[in-house]
């Protein structure tokens, strides 16, 4: 698919051409995170899948970076291309990615000088942290050539090319997979060997993800980066809920984590973590469903085609509506059987309080769909501040409140629960900024 058929084949063919390749995509991707956390919590133990939970989040602010500006790029190019100035968006495309790197770079710097100070300040048990500094460390060394994965794949799906980053994404998936089994399983190796894997399999994902672009055959390919300040600024304003939403939750985390440690110790952080790994599997489901379809929604927006705009809305809202639900009902009757994979099978108290945490954990998926479909969409209609607020209300102002307050009567529970009642008030919150915000919109087409 080209992107100059955005606006004229029928919704349906679109979305399901699109979002089916991004979909498998986003599986294969969390696929490989899980199998990481199954051969470290089956195979090194508890406290070792512990480690991989408490520095997650410092993981996820760091690559919510290359998200954003791919994100807010993307948006901006793909406007471009509806408008019909293609060099306008070779230049912004090629200026995102030499951004991508540069802030690799920067970072794998500011690692190298302060990573290992900065873990053994703020963990306090000696284990836990050189279990911690061992899997992060490898993962600074290769930010400069990993970052570009999580970017160039948004730049694929602008130019049609949703199959192709697709296959990408699988060939790093069953990869690192393999590679997880070589070193840990069939050597016997540590938890740094988990990062070696990652990063071996992303380096390899980030060369296949350049390559069609040196060609021009391509309608973006690369050209000498051109952007003004101004034009940067709104790459990064319009792709802030997405990096917000990678902060805020990393904040949430990291004070989950605290609660966790002082309420329940390493069983409560390793339980959450299992959690946290299956969660990943629903929400990048729905992740790829909305990334894949940006593209699209900017395209139309940029030309005036309004109505298909709320067409791409409401297809959107139902598969994801019912994706979650699936999921929802799926770890309601199966908790047992998905604690058990990632737990050793004498860890009996990690795998009694995964079950209770996924059971109180499950109903928030009720509401995810709809906090995602609203933000992801405002996103795509160049509506940052929208978008952030919701970003804000669902990954730290709601979370954060609920999960003190939640404590204070379920103890070490409350943090599993505090997930589906601030879903429920961010649904409330989004459906009233979405109607907001789309208003005039709505009169446009009526």
């Amino acid at each position: 698919m080209t992107e100059n058929q955005f606006a004229i084949l029928p919704i349906k063919k679109i979305f399901f051409q699109l979002t089916i390749p991004s979909i498998l995509s986003m599986v294969f991707s969390s696929l490989y995170m899980m199998a990481d956390g199954i051969f470290v919590g089956r195979f090194i133990g508890a406290q070792a899948l512990a480690a991989v939970n408490l520095i997650m989040p410092m993981m996820t602010i760091v690559l919510a970076l290359p998200n954003m500006i791919a994100v807010g790029s993307s948006v901006k190019v793909s406007t471009a291309l509806g408008e019909g100035n293609i060099e306008k968006a070779k230049h912004l495309f090629s200026a995102s990615v030499l951004m991508v790197v540069g802030t690799g770079l920067t970072f794998t710097l500011l690692g190298v000088i302060f990573l290992k100070p900065l873990l053994y300040t703020v963990i306090k048990d000696a284990t836990l942290g050189t279990l911690t500094y061992d899997y992060t460390r490898f993962f600074v060394y290769g930010l400069p050539f990993i970052m570009p994965l999580f970017a160039m794949d948004n730049f694929l799906r602008v130019c049609g090319k949703a199959k192709y980053s697709m296959c990408v994404n699988v060939i790093v998936s069953v990869m690192n997979i393999a590679l997880d089994w070589f070193f840990i399983v069939h050597l016997g190796l540590g938890i740094e060997f988990s990062a070696i894997s990652t990063v071996i399999s992303m380096m390899i994902g980030s060369a296949f993800s350049f390559t069609p672009f040196f060609t021009k055959r391509m309608t973006l390919h690369f050209a000498k980066p051109q952007i003004s300040a101004k034009e940067v600024w709104g790459i990064l304003y319009n792709g802030s809920s997405e990096f917000f939403s990678g902060i805020a939750g990393s904040f949430i985390a990291t004070v989950i984590n605290g609660f966790l440690l002082t309420l329940g110790g390493v069983i409560a952080v390793a339980s959450y973590g299992i959690v946290m790994y299956i969660d990943t599997l629903l929400v990048g489901i729905l992740y790829g469903i909305l990334d894949a379809i940006q593209s699209a929604v900017s395209y139309n927006l940029g030309a005036k085609e309004i109505k298909r705009t709320f067409s791409f809305f409401k297809i959107s809202s139902i598969t994801t509506a019912v994706v979650s639900l699936t999921c929802m009902v799926g770890i309601l009757v199966f908790p047992d059987v998905l604690a058990s994979i990632f737990s050793k099978s004498n860890d009996q108290e990690v795998t009694n309080m995964t079950i209770a945490a996924l059971i109180l954990f499950a109903p928030s998926y009720l509401f995810t769909w709809y906090n995602m479909v609203t933000s992801a969409f405002l996103t795509a209609m160049d509506k940052p501040k929208e978008s952030m607020l919701i970003m804000a209300f669902r990954a730290m102002v709601f979370p954060l409140i609920c999960l003190v307050l939640l404590t204070l009567f379920m103890g070490v529970y409350g943090v599993f629960f505090a997930a589906t009642l601030s879903g429920a008030l961010t649904f409330i919150a989004a459906i009233i900024i979405w109607n907001r915000s789309v208003h005039h919109l709505r009169e446009i087409v009526q």
